[in-house]
């Protein structure tokens, strides 16, 4: 069992939390009880915790979409860009394995499946791509070099919570179906990071974390409405329809590198959505 500290106490942070606190001593903390910001706090904060290992799942992502980056850039920076980095700073001067939760936005286009070594083509170097987008990418050029960069993209768990893609596309009217996106199944990767962590990795590098075989937009929808999950307004519509403030990453990742190195295969797309929607309709019933 090894002490964990995580960062953030949002959608992510607390899906990790609820799950690995079964097999470890876990502390999760927010940005209001710990100002991160404050390298002199986080310090202290870590020295007197002694985290094994401590997990970021911090970050600006904006409300209610990345729209919300674009009025917010020196928030979306601050959250995204430099409290990251100070707490990956913190985390290699006291030699404690950080794990930081990051984003696959940082790609755009179906010409491949992206990998690792790929030079990011949505991030601070284009003209095209989101605020939102910029700021992941700028995290990674200034500290992917200490620590595991989990990148994930479009998740989706077993309770459909208002952060899930699932739960997201029931409430939409208009949807865009540019091309098969890559999601990540929330269950997978709380499986994978807790197979890290009680198997002691301290690995610096990014890895991609999703689940193969993506699913079209259109694709997505079928199987919800299999499953009982239906919005009779669904309507899809071109994109400039929806009057954004700024573009969106459309990707699929390859993690050719996750099954390699770490031993560890993901659901399919297809497979995951199935549970979780399962296990979904199983809670609502019990609850009735």
């Amino acid at each position: 069992m090894k002490r964990v500290l995580i960062l953030g106490h949002g959608y992510t942070g607390t899906y990790l939390y609820n799950r690995l606190k079964r097999d470890h001593n876990v502390e999760i903390v927010s940005k209001a009880s710990l100002n991160y910001t404050d390298s002199d706090i986080l310090e202290t904060y870590l020295f007197e915790y002694k985290p094994d290992y401590v997990v970021n799942c911090s970050g600006y992502t904006g409300r209610p979409n990345v729209d919300g980056c674009e009025d917010n850039k020196e928030d979306c920076w601050r959250l995204n860009v430099t409290a990251p980095a100070m707490v990956n700073s913190a985390c290699k001067a006291h030699n404690i394995p950080y794990i930081h939760i990051s984003s696959g936005c940082v790609y755009s286009g179906y010409d491949k499946a992206w990998t690792e070594k790929d030079p990011a083509n949505y991030g601070v170097f284009s003209n095209e791509s989101s605020f939102y987008s910029k700021s992941k990418h700028a995290y990674e050029l200034a500290s992917s070099d200490y620590g595991l960069t989990i990148r994930i993209r479009m998740p989706f768990d077993d309770d459909q919570t208002d952060r899930s893609i699932v739960a997201k596309l029931l409430k939409y009217d208009k949807l865009i179906d540019p091309g098969k996106n890559s999601k990540t199944y929330m269950n997978d990767l709380t499986k994978f990071i807790n197979k890290y962590i009680s198997e002691g990795h301290n690995d610096n590098e990014i890895i991609n974390f999703v689940n193969p075989e993506p699913l079209s937009t259109q694709e997505v929808t079928e199987i919800m409405k299999d499953n009982g999950m239906v919005n009779e307004n669904w309507k899809v519509v071109e994109f400039k329809e929806l009057g954004t403030k700024c573009g969106r990453s459309n990707c699929t990742l390859d993690i050719s590198k996750l099954e390699s190195k770490y031993g560890f295969k993901p659901l399919t797309e297809t497979e995951a959505l199935n549970k979780s929607l399962y296990w979904n309709a199983k809670k609502e019933k019990v609850a009735n």
